[in-house]
């Protein structure tokens, strides 16, 4: 039965490193994901903020010169903000799936690697019991025989 115990604490032990090496892994991505986040977030406040500063230029030279040239290169450049706002938020909706998905991923593989774990921690457990027990008969069996022979 012992035998049988230590293979499973072995098994047990070697899933939950398998699984946990995967852990490790899907961790990385998932803080990959979380700083792209972020990074793309910043460009979206740093554009926000841009296209808020050139409207605002627009705003002057039209009300100033009426540079026809210069107001159509504003109105371009906004144009080509909003594109790029747009891209931006396109791909934090992309990476926010990707997000969800790493993190199910990540919750589903950490489950395993406690239910492994937690039987192999119940397998050392019952061997543990076992092997107490083992020696609570044998130091039993001793006390009888020193009993026996005291009574001789």
């Amino acid at each position: 039965m012992s035998k049988q115990l230590k293979s499973s604490i072995q098994r047990w032990d070697t899933l939950a490193e398998g699984v946990g090496q995967k852990v490790n892994e899907v961790q990385k991505v998932l803080i990959l994901v979380r700083d792209k986040q972020t990074k793309l977030d910043e460009e979206r406040t740093k554009l926000g903020d841009m296209k808020r500063e050139y409207a605002t230029k627009l705003k002057e030279v039209q009300l100033e010169s009426h540079d026809m040239e210069k107001v159509t290169y504003l109105r371009r450049f906004l144009g080509q903000l909003d594109v790029a706002v747009k891209a931006v938020a396109t791909e934090l909706e992309v990476l926010a799936v990707q997000h969800s998905k790493v993190q199910e991923q990540f919750r589903s593989l950490n489950s395993e690697q406690v239910k492994f774990t937690t039987l192999a921690s119940r397998s050392r457990k019952q061997l543990g019991d076992m092997l107490q027990r083992a020696d609570q008969k044998d130091q039993d069996m001793m006390n009888v025989m020193r009993f026996e022979a005291l009574k001789r």
